[in-house]
């Protein structure tokens, strides 16, 4: 009878460990989704900039050819 209380007793503390390990890991990666997400979107908008600055810079060659 110990025996067996003592096996519930691990088993109990163990899924408790368990599913607080999973809430840091799940809260850790939900972070690391957001700072990913901020570094996509900084990128997207950089690249928006260097299209237009390119188009631009091309339209600045072809004035130069004309003349």
């Amino acid at each position: 009878m110990k025996t067996t209380v003592k096996i519930f007793t691990f088993l109990f503390l163990v899924g408790v460990l368990s599913c607080t390990d999973k809430k840091k890991e799940e809260a850790e990666t939900k972070a690391a989704v957001e700072e990913i997400e901020a570094v996509e979107s900084e990128v997207e908008k950089i690249s928006v900039e260097i299209d237009k600055k390119a188009s631009e810079l091309e339209d600045s060659l072809k004035d130069l050819d004309d003349i």
